[in-house]
């Protein structure tokens, strides 16, 4: 794995366990957010 996809994959890891930490209501939102912002990656990750 090289050095640059390492670093977003522990990007994305980081933002998740920060909004898994805040709740229920955080979780919400930020797949809200993604349903908005891409609607693709929302469907294949059956979020909507």
């Amino acid at each position: 794995m090289n050095v640059v996809l390492r670093d977003v994959l522990d990007k994305a890891r980081f933002v998740i366990d920060t909004v898994r930490k805040k709740g229920e209501a955080a979780g919400s939102e930020i797949i809200d957010f993604l349903c908005e912002v891409d609607p693709f990656l929302s469907e294949h990750l059956g979020l909507i």
